[in-house]
């Protein structure tokens, strides 16, 4: 436990704590002053919370003894009071008071206060663990990751890191504990905690985070088979029984010793467990030693306090009204053969027409554990409707409806989207100029060179030279020379040269493709194509009529590989990675302001003591508080500070959080299709070509013909390899 809340008035209290809780901490709630000093006494509690009623003086009470108490940590003492004047202010400093707030409660202020509290506490993540040295060495403290051996062990035991990448790893750990004050730091100076192993691996991109995450989990599931097994009891001593409390704290369990089962009463049971602090899911003690008594089992044992699991919610999830996913594979025609252009029908809605439909989250339940205290239920996933150009949304949020008639699409963002259209008799070129238009563009003529056009769907009968920008496909009858495309649908064309298309959908081409790069986020297809000196990556395979030529530069062809995505995601962790640098600048500077607010608090409270010293003295008592007024009004400037810094602190973590968001629905959105890193060849793949799957590649020394190149793995050897069928 951190946070105690106390309040007289059970309704504020148990709205302050459910606002705490809902935010991911963990609170204690008090009725009174008497019951906070037995929490207080008790729990590791390093922030209360003091709703002070009129005429009300048990808070001060409070937090004197609290001060005179021996809790080995820094206690953080909020006092809210009805109002907030100067007397009380210089009452409550005198005491030991940390802050002060007005009701009601402006819970995120309260929220700000709390974090304030839990840094100046010495508060520290529960995923680290503080190991002591020696004694002639205690003054070299440290603060280790606790995950970073077995995770070591287990990501080399999978071969998923090499012992040289682990060894750079913990070198660049060392480096940053030591950069931030480790074993050359005065030995009473806040020294840096080590990063752990497993996020610095992720941050050198010797494993991806899921990778880490999967580790992380078999790490934690061997953690607690250790536990189980510390805690198995042998009763063959002279124990009369042991009590075994279950790691989630969620069962306490009474194991019996035979030889003591006669003279084992309820009320030594009761008595051992009270001892423990164990106060919710009591069983019927009596009746389950009387039916061990009179069955006798090899095995005397029997749960004596059972804790409420948290139940977890249910995500909120969309449900769309058109179909999403109307571009098929292709038509199989009367002969058996795909007939790649014919790839279904394109939806078409009105406007006013239901798009899409929110099914709202539902909130989980919370638990208890048997010493009664709060298990939070695990949080349920919001998810938003988002609403593109050509769509309106619902003033609750939960239906998104067509604004105008159109195409209905659904960006890999999310959004929906209506597309209109736009129809250019000729060329884009200089009578047109750039298109910027929210919906499908039609060109009956050409996209010339230097032009660029935005758009939903493209489509065109030659793209030369120019620059296209599409949330939807790009269909050209003619062919792509010398472009830049970048789209989140399909490209469908008769041959590309000299270009460079990045699309999140399928990449179709008719005849040849020369000397361009082509990243897809789906399949590359064509059965009568020839790929020359060229860059073509496809996630779900490659499909060609030939790769290479002789007298041209190798290909090289990637299979099972998103290099889209891998893009994408690399733009927003650079995007994280600048803002993260802004919100340590001013976090540095939130908590510099933050000690010099607690040293302002220190010089009110020691003033305050002179001037009561000096009452009879009306000089010196009027210049004290000529000076008390100086350091109110720094008070006051440094609360402005704060509160700005802590404005810009929320802004910059509502913005990570944003582009986390983004970077999760792009993630999720290339989960939904699996990888297939296969290439599919009817003519010849010409020696040389650089032929790669996701995890080995394959260079033929000749030339092959009509083949099939697909990544597998051998059980055998447990490696990856390329198999040509």
């Amino acid at each position: 436990m951190t946070i105690l809340l106390v309040d007289k008035v059970a309704a504020s209290n148990l709205m302050l704590a459910d606002f705490l809780d809902n935010k991911g901490y963990a609170c204690l709630r008090a009725a009174d002053a008497a019951q906070a000093r037995e929490y207080v006494a008790k729990h590791a509690i390093r922030v209360v919370v003091y709703n002070r009623q009129a005429s009300d003086t048990d808070g001060l009470d409070l937090c004197r003894s609290i001060r005179s108490s021996k809790t080995g940590h820094y206690i953080y003492f909020i006092m809210v009071a009805p109002k907030d004047t100067k007397d009380e202010k210089l009452e409550g400093f005198k005491q030991g008071v940390d802050a002060f707030m007005t009701a009601p409660v402006d819970v995120d202020k309260l929220e700000a206060l709390v974090q304030v509290g839990l840094r100046i506490s010495g508060f520290t993540m529960p995923e680290t663990v503080t190991t002591n040295a020696p004694k002639k060495d205690a003054d070299k403290k440290q603060v280790v990751p606790e995950y970073d051996i077995p995770f070591a062990r287990i990501a080399l035991e999978k071969n998923i890191i090499t012992k040289e990448q682990l060894a750079k790893a913990f070198s660049s750990q060392k480096k940053e504990h030591l950069a931030g004050g480790g074993k050359s730091a005065p030995k009473d100076s806040n020294r840096k905690p080590y990063k752990q192993t497993a996020d610095i691996l992720v941050d050198q991109g010797a494993i991806t985070q899921e990778q880490r995450d999967m580790i992380r989990r078999e790490v934690e599931k061997k953690s607690e088979a250790v536990s189980e097994a510390s805690q198995r009891t042998d009763t063959s001593g002279d124990a009369p029984f042991q009590v075994v409390i279950s790691k989630d704290r969620l069962e306490a369990r009474l194991v019996l010793n035979p030889a003591f089962l006669d003279t084992i009463t309820p009320d030594t049971v009761a008595k051992a467990l009270e001892g423990q602090d164990i106060q919710f899911g009591m069983a019927d003690i009596e009746t389950q030693i009387n039916t061990l008594k009179s069955a006798f089992k090899e095995t005397l044992s029997f749960v004596a306090a059972k804790g409420r699991s948290a139940v977890p919610g249910q995500d909120a999830s969309i449900v769309f009204h058109f179909d999403t996913h109307y571009l098929k594979p292709g038509k199989i025609d009367t002969d058996g053969n795909m007939d790649y252009r014919d790839r279904g029908r394109i939806p078409k809605v009105l406007a006013g027409d239901l798009l899409a439909t929110k099914i709202p989250m539902k909130t989980g339940e919370p638990g208890i554990d048997i010493y009664n205290n709060p298990i939070p239920a695990p949080e349920a996933q919001d998810v938003q409707l988002q609403c593109g150009q050509g769509a309106i949304l619902s003033d609750d949020g939960m239906e998104l409806y067509a604004q105008i008639d159109g195409q209905p699409h659904v960006a890999v963002g999310g959004a929906v989207c209506v597309f209109a259209e736009l129809i250019i008799d000729g060329d884009v070129n200089f009578r047109t100029g750039n298109i910027d238009f929210d919906g499908n563009v039609i060109v009956k003529g050409s996209v010339m060179n230097g032009f660029t056009v935005k758009c939903g769907h493209l489509f065109a009968k030659e793209i030369s030279g120019a620059a296209v920008f599409a949330l939807g496909d790009v269909v050209v009858s003619e062919g792509i020379s010398n472009a830049d495309i970048k789209t989140e649908g399909d490209v469908k064309a008769r041959f590309v040269t000299g270009s460079n298309i990045k699309s999140f959908g399928s990449v179709m081409i008719d005849k040849e493709v020369i000397d361009s790069k082509i990243r897809s986020s789906a399949k590359f297809l064509s059965d009568r194509c020839k790929i020359i000196s060229s860059f073509v990556s496809a996630k779900m395979g490659v499909a060609a009529k030939q790769i290479g030529t002789d007298v041209s530069s190798a290909c090289r062809i990637h299979a099972g590989m998103d290099e889209n995505v891998k893009k994408r995601i690399q733009a927003f962790d650079h995007a994280v990675n600048d803002k993260k640098k802004v919100l340590e600048t001013v976090q540095k500077r939130y908590e510099k302001q933050s000690k010099k607010q607690r040293a302002v608090h220190l010089n009110i409270f020691e003033l305050a003591q002179k001037q009561e010293r000096s009452a009879s003295n009306t000089e010196a008592s009027n210049a004290l508080a000529r000076e008390l007024d100086l350091y109110f009004k720094d008070q006051e400037i440094l609360e402005e500070q704060i509160a700005q810094d802590l404005a810009a602190i929320e802004a910059l973590i509502a913005e990570i959080e944003t582009i986390g968001k983004e970077k999760e629905t792009i993630l999720q959105w290339s989960r939904e299709e699996k990888a297939d890193p296969i290439i599919t060849v009817s003519g010849p793949v010409i020696q040389g070509s650089k032929l790669y799957g996701i995890y080995t590649s394959f260079i033929p020394k000749e030339t092959i013909r009509n083949v099939t190149i697909r990544e597998t793995k051998d059980p055998e050897t447990d490696t990856w390899q390329m198999i040509i069928q």
